[in-house]
């Protein structure tokens, strides 16, 4: 008699992949409300801030919570433990996610107040 559980494990390369796909989804949907409020300053001096509206916060709580998921499966394939895995991915989102949120956040004040200046390649 047999009394082990069968159940079935999800391989590593799989939830990196899902978790690729998640970003891809939730951050073209970040682009797209950024682009609009862009488009609704160009055209009728409707301001982009606030940021913080229900579609721009679900798409980059969703594109960090596919960095979450994707990193989770990259350490995951490199033998971490899942936990770890996750706790350390979880860590690695929030601290590259939240000061890009600040960026983006100071770009659309540029872009309202009129200094934002057109970048030059090779001039910094």
């Amino acid at each position: 008699m047999n009394l082990s559980p069968t159940t079935t494990m999800i391989e590593t390369t799989t939830i990196a992949w899902v978790g690729g796909i998640v970003i891809v989804i939730f951050s073209f949907s970040f682009i797209r409300v950024l682009q609009l409020k862009i488009q609704g300053w160009n055209r009728k001096k409707i301001s982009p801030l606030p940021l913080e509206g229900a579609f721009s916060i679900i798409s980059w709580v969703g594109t960090l919570a596919g960095l979450t998921i994707m990193f989770t499966g990259v350490l995951e394939t490199f033998t971490f433990s899942p936990l770890k895995s996750f706790i350390a991915s979880f860590i690695l989102a929030l601290t590259t996610g939240l000061p890009m949120w600040g960026v983006v956040k100071s770009l659309l004040v540029e872009v309202e107040s009129g200094t934002l200046k057109p970048m030059e390649p090779g001039k910094f």
